[in-house]
């Protein structure tokens, strides 16, 4: 069995030097603690996280907490893309990751209390942002630390938040539309609640404004349900055919995709779909989704840097971080004339 006393030996430094970088202690180098990890990786020592949490008092875990109320959290791949850029920053630092959701915001608060009360975890991202959210709300009054991947709604530096411009990011996929001679533009929403859906319908609502196409484009909402979906494009393309379906995510741009299908609505001749955040469900469309890339693995990473850092010293500066977009322009809007 592979003990610290060995990484100690090969390193060329004490067991205690050890125990320090396991414990990512300020007073060893930077230089030293990459010589101790890759030693730690090249013979294969795992650490005893039981016997270290005990010594620091941590659970070495963050939670992730998933917004209530969204369906088929499993299925959707930002969160677990996200997810991944979190648990590379984690694992990197000695820690694991714990994800909590619910459909409903008491069920949630409750997960969030337990979770806290029986010390399981050192601090939270929140992977949404906002108003009056009650599990934000608790953190603040327990002083409990915490990070949202979103926007800063109250604009204060209370809560480091890192987010993507999706004011910035909706004015750029829907001016792409506009040049490609697509007029007659509608964005479909299944939530209008979360930051996230405020700002892209901002974005597309003054790009149209800004093309002179105001009264040409409109934001229309539906369920979350199947035949909800199906009525509301059935009265889409009854009462005036859209050239451009822009939707607020992936996963409602699939089950768009697989309505349309069944209503023989052709991708690009009849309509050009586009949508936000780039995954396999995009790229392996039929036909392949023009999106805004929101790198949620970028996003998920530096959420993760800046809560093991917030949890390692509680006094450390609250900052906005913006993670940059792009857009892939795919087959699904090659329609234009």
């Amino acid at each position: 069995m592979v003990t610290i006393k060995d990484v100690a030996k090969l390193a060329g430094v004490s067991p205690s030097t050890v125990s320090r970088v396991i414990k990512d202690h300020e007073g060893i180098s930077t230089p030293t603690k990459k010589r101790v990890k890759k030693i730690m990786e090249e013979i294969g020592y795992t650490p005893n996280i039981t016997a270290r949490n005990l010594v620091t008092n941590r659970a070495n875990t963050i939670g992730l907490v998933i917004k209530s109320g969204v369906h088929e959290v499993n299925l959707n791949p930002f969160y677990s893309e996200v997810n991944l850029g979190v648990s590379k920053a984690c694992r990197e630092n000695g820690f694991s990751t714990l994800t909590t959701s619910a459909s409903n915001d008491d069920s949630l608060l409750t997960e969030v209390k337990e979770l806290i009360g029986s010390k399981q975890v050192d601090g939270f991202i929140l992977l949404y942002s906002r108003m009056d959210d009650p599990i934000a709300h608790f953190l603040n009054t327990e002083g409990f630390p915490y990070v949202v991947i979103g926007k800063n709604i109250f604009g204060n530096n209370d809560i480091t938040h890192v987010d993507n411009d999706n004011v910035q990011s909706a004015y750029a996929i829907t001016e792409l539309l506009i040049r490609k001679g697509y007029s007659e533009i509608v964005m479909v929403v299944d939530n209008d609640v979360f930051a996230v859906a405020k700002d892209r319908i901002k974005g597309f609502e003054v790009a149209m404004e800004t093309f002179g196409l105001s009264e040409r484009g409109r934001v229309v909402k539906c369920e979350d349900e199947g035949e909800s979906i199906r009525h509301m494009l059935e009265s889409l393309f009854r009462n005036g055919r859209p050239q451009a379906l822009l939707t607020l995510d992936g996963v409602l741009n699939s089950r768009i995709l697989s309505y349309l299908y069944q209503l023989e609505i052709r991708i690009p001749s009849d309509v050009a779909t586009a949508t936000f955040s780039d995954s396999l469900l995009t790229k392996l469309a039929s036909p392949p989704q023009t999106t805004v890339d929101i790198f949620p693995q970028t996003l998920g990473r530096e959420a993760g840097e800046e809560i093991i850092m917030l949890i390692k010293d509680p006094n450390r500066s609250k900052k906005n971080i913006t993670v940059p977009t792009r857009i892939i322009e795919r087959q699904s809007t090659q329609g234009g004339s």
